[in-house]
């Protein structure tokens, strides 16, 4: 466990490294690479043993959180899990690929995601989600007219307009 907490909090340095120094580009990319990975994670886990999540995470819960997770979650955790691992995704898609209006709605996808399982403790490696969420609320300060791979194309190559880092 002690291993998954450590790796919570270097994947959240990364991620705000990342938002925070080239938000156009690589930040993107990161936020969104993290959340496809989730959403790949998260349907493998709930197709594969489902109990691990009201055991993993039902001890660690606050109470409210706790006993939703050993109530109605538990009789049918693919019935939770597989919309959240559906939000991920789109918010994996949305914020690297989307432009505008898109990649900001995936952007505060990620932010209510990151927040709301706080209520889950250590669980979710609290309070390494609430620092992984300073990321997409930076991108937020930003406009996205292409996607994330435009950006990093047109930073690399001589005479390109967007500043470093912008």
């Amino acid at each position: 466990m002690l291993a998954g907490y450590f790796f919570s909090f270097i994947l959240a340095a990364v991620l705000v490294v990342a938002c925070a120094r080239w938000p156009h580009s690589v930040g993107r990319l990161v936020v969104g690479a993290a959340f496809l990975s989730a959403s790949a994670i998260n349907l493998t886990i709930v197709l594969v043993a489902p109990r691990l999540y009201v055991e993993g995470f039902g001890p660690t819960a606050i109470p409210l959180y706790q006993a939703f997770i050993e109530g109605p979650f538990a009789a049918n955790p693919a019935l939770f899990v597989l919309p959240i691992a559906l939000g991920q995704l789109l918010c994996g898609l949305a914020v690297p690929f989307g432009r505008g209006g898109v990649a900001r709605l995936g952007l505060v996808g990620c932010i209510v995601f990151l927040v709301a399982i706080t209520g889950l403790g250590v669980g979710c490696a609290f309070p390494a989600n609430l620092a992984m969420a300073i990321g997409p609320a930076l991108l937020l300060r930003h406009r996205f007219a292409h996607g994330a791979l435009h950006g990093l194309h047109r930073k690399h190559h001589r005479g390109a307009e967007l500043p470093a880092g912008r």
